[in-house]
């Protein structure tokens, strides 16, 4: 089942994986990084939050002897959570082939996950989810041009 195209770099080699309960593509970049494309119900959202306390906070938790070393904190709690601060990646939106789509990058190269992510695709409660992970400066500006080419085919 075709679900998308997209224009991809001639030494890109798009492979074969097997699916649980989705339709599962993969390609190999050159530098041998996994590109994964996942549609079905349960494909990743793109949702992920963090939430960001107040030094104020953060004191009390350490004086009630609460672990605190994974918890985000700073001087503007609420302007840094709703910035996404303290996440991996930068998260839009854009029109692609007329699809809302939501573009999840990096902020840095080596590190976190570039991709797209569209939601209730064709009007159903699939989701298509296309992205990889800890790429390289090169990979990801390539990816993310790439993720711009996607056309969608309803089938």
């Amino acid at each position: 089942m075709v679900i998308y195209t997209i224009e991809i770099p001639h030494d890109w080699k798009k492979i074969t994986i097997q699916g649980i309960d989705s339709n599962v593509a993969a390609i190999l970049t050159k530098s041998g990084d996994t590109i994964i494309s996942d549609y079905g119900k349960y494909s990743e959202k793109f949702d992920e939050t963090n939430k960001v306390f107040s030094k104020a906070q953060i004191s009390k938790y350490k004086r009630l002897g609460m672990d605190t070393k994974n918890l985000f904190f700073s001087d503007c709690p609420e302007i840094d959570q709703a910035q996404g601060t303290f996440l991996n990646e930068y998260y839009m939106y854009e029109v692609i082939d007329n699809y809302n789509v939501k573009f999840r990058i990096s902020k840095k190269d080596n590190e976190g996950i570039t991709g797209i992510s569209v939601d209730s695709l064709f009007k159903t409660n699939n989701r298509l989810t296309i992205y990889s992970k800890n790429l390289n400066k090169i990979e990801k500006d390539l990816l993310i041009n790439a993720l711009y080419t996607v056309k969608f085919h309803k089938n």
